[in-house]
């Protein structure tokens, strides 16, 4: 029964773990990075991090760089990428913490380095180039000039170019393969300069799976470890994964409205449920589903004609499967949206609970 919370994340360290190895597996002899942006993707970043690095997970992209403070102190050993950061960020202890920075304009390049100076520490940096999803890195026609100095700033002793990366959009065959044969040429531009980045990054958790081109030396992937499928009907399931997060609540009342019974639940608006999901998804109890018929601001309404359901009965929203719910991925389709995207908003402020 749900008590501190309006609702309660239960999250299985086994799940992670087992998908964790199966894309490592996938992606091989490519190194994994699990992207634990969003508080792990609302599974709750200290114990994702401490389930992964204790299986043996030792790459880490962090986004933004308390993140990777997160990281780093339950992963001292572990390689921590971040890359998003503004004038305000303490770069300096990320610099001094071996986090590694993503760089993705002369500026930036030019302010860790200047960090970097005044702390006599050297950076790692990975370069980013855009191969045409136009999601921050340089323009191809900036790009020599950019590695010239980069170049500069590492035989001077301030900088370890440790990677050069990009981001692709996994919009289509044809675009992908064009961004990887652009990503493929500011390499080899790269190695004219006599940088020789260690890490060469490009794919996220879709392209990491479909495309042995798209690998590289590290993948990026976040919501496949999760369990999480990436949309257009595909679900964990078909990818071999198991959903590591179960999403659940109590009836709080039960009522007579209009002939039908109605259960109330406090689940609603502010605690990112929203009318989009009236009619068009369902919840669990005792093994049997029910369709939702309205969302208000605190809470939701449940059809639960037919039923012997009672208030204190729990309510499974979206998880494996093990109590009669639908996957994260039954709801992305349904409301048109992302798996990602709808457990960050619901799972975020629950209760949270690790099970092995």
């Amino acid at each position: 029964m749900i008590r501190a919370s309006h609702a309660r994340a239960v999250v299985s360290r086994s799940a992670l773990i087992t998908n964790a190895r199966l894309v490592a597996q996938r992606v091989a002899p490519a190194e994994l990075a699990v992207v634990v942006k969003d508080d792990a993707y609302a599974h709750g970043i200290t114990e994702v991090v401490s389930a992964l690095s204790g299986a043996g997970f030792h790459r880490f992209g962090a986004l933004d760089l308390t993140t990777a403070r997160e990281v780093r102190e339950r992963a001292p050993e572990a390689m921590v990428f971040a890359w998003v950061f503004g004038e305000g960020d303490d770069i300096a202890t990320a610099i001094s913490t071996h986090i590694d920075l993503g760089v993705s304009y002369p500026s930036m390049l030019e302010r860790v380095a200047d960090v970097a100076r005044r702390i006599d520490r050297r950076a790692r940096v990975h370069l980013k180039i855009d191969t045409g999803l136009h999601r921050a890195g340089v323009l191809a026609g900036g790009w020599p000039d950019f590695l010239q100095r980069a170049a500069e700033l590492q035989n001077e002793g301030v900088i370890d170019v440790t990677g050069i990366w990009t981001h692709i959009a996994e919009a289509s065959y044809d675009a992908d393969s064009a961004a990887i044969r652009r990503f493929d040429d500011a390499i080899r531009r790269a190695h004219s300069v006599g940088l020789r980045p260690r890490l060469r990054h490009l794919a996220a958790s879709a392209a990491s799976f479909e495309r042995a081109d798209a690998r590289y030396d590290m993948v990026r992937v976040g919501a496949f470890v999760y369990g999480i499928a990436p949309g257009d009907g595909i679900g964990p399931e078909q990818l071999g994964l198991t959903p590591a997060l179960t999403l659940s609540t109590t009836v709080s009342a039960v009522e007579t409205v209009h002939n039908r019974t109605i259960a109330r639940i406090p689940v609603g608006q502010v605690n990112g449920l929203y009318s989009d999901a009236e009619g068009v998804v369902d919840v669990a109890i005792r093994n049997r589903r029910y369709p939702f018929v309205r969302v208000t601001r605190t809470e939701a309404h449940i059809d639960l004609s037919g039923s012997g359901a009672t208030v204190g009965d729990d309510v499974y929203l979206f998880g494996d499967g093990t109590h009669g719910e639908s996957s994260l991925q039954v709801w992305a389709d349904a409301m048109g949206s992302i798996g990602e995207e709808i457990v960050i908003r619901l799972a975020r402020a629950a209760e949270h609970v690790y099970v092995e």
